[in-house]
């Protein structure tokens, strides 16, 4: 008698392919196995949809990381992903659960009217596969080699401004001015930390001089000591990637009044993956 179940053979199948954005850079070692170009993605369980419907693991990025490792099992360690892949494994996973169709309300800028319509998330996936980052800067004589953010960072970054934003929240409920004066001194305080951070952990290298500096604490020292017009073309330049790496808007008509409305979709995680 065979010891491999009959019941097997009825186990979920890859239902979409991928390729990465990344083509499988700035993954860590062990990180990705398999093909970045031809990726397995297989439909949620059970399981992992009741982990979308946990506020607090959304909150913390554990569903996401238990639902890509579930999902996309080539995909050893999500965490450590280059978060450039993340939104395109959420799509491929959405796709592979529930089609390509996503169903998008917005209520019309010009006659109010409530509107319904439907997006294939394949383009999505094309336009992200379309993609490239850009990871170097020069600043004659200086080349900065970047990095995107992993999963891990790019959560914890998340955390950190939405308890900036609680913050900034808390200032305007005050009355009292001097302790209003005092929280947002203590906000500005905290935000240029928060971003100086940010700055630090996409640098990957710089060349300097014919000489390769990949030191953390000597980059670290560098940027602390650097003029203003360094972290403003950083900031330019992260910025510009950020706004490139999202789902451009969409052209969509109002049914009523026919005007030409700019939508956003959403990769909210909380109503993403729903099937509708």
């Amino acid at each position: 008698m065979s010891s491999i179940s009959s019941l097997q053979k009825y186990y979920r199948q890859p239902k979409v392919y991928i390729s990465l954005p990344s083509k499988g850079e700035y993954y860590p070692l062990g990180c990705l196995t398999g093909n970045s170009e031809q990726l397995p993605v297989y439909g949620m369980t059970g399981m992992d949809e009741i982990l979308f419907k946990t506020p607090d693991a959304l909150f913390t990025g554990e569903s996401i990381v238990e639902v890509i490792k579930s999902c996309i099992p080539d995909i050893k360690d999500p965490w450590a992903m280059p978060q450039l892949d993340v939104d395109t494994a959420l799509i491929a996973i959405r796709i592979a659960t529930y089609g390509a169709s996503l169903s998008v309300g917005f209520t019309c800028s010009k006659c109010n009217a409530e509107n319904d319509r439907s997006f294939d998330l394949n383009q999505a996936l094309a336009y992200f596969s379309s993609l490239y980052w850009e990871n170097t800067i020069v600043l004659d004589p200086l080349i900065i080699y970047l990095k995107p953010f992993n999963y891990k960072q790019n959560t914890e970054f998340q955390l950190k401004n939405y308890e900036l934003q609680k913050m900034l929240a808390n200032s305007a409920r005050q009355d009292n001015e001097e302790v209003q004066r005092k929280i947002l001194t203590d906000f500005y305080k905290k935000l240029s930390i928060v971003q100086a951070e940010s700055f630090k952990l996409h640098i990957d290298k710089i060349e300097a001089d014919e000489d390769v500096v990949n030191n953390p604490q000597e980059i670290n020292d560098w940027l602390n000591n650097s003029d203003k017009e360094i972290f403003d073309k950083l900031k330019k330049h992260l910025e510009n990637m950020k706004n490139i790496w999202k789902i451009p808007t969409q052209k969509t008509e109002c049914a009523s009044c026919s005007f030409v409305n700019e939508v956003s979709i959403n990769l909210d995680n909380s109503n993403f993956f729903v099937n509708n």
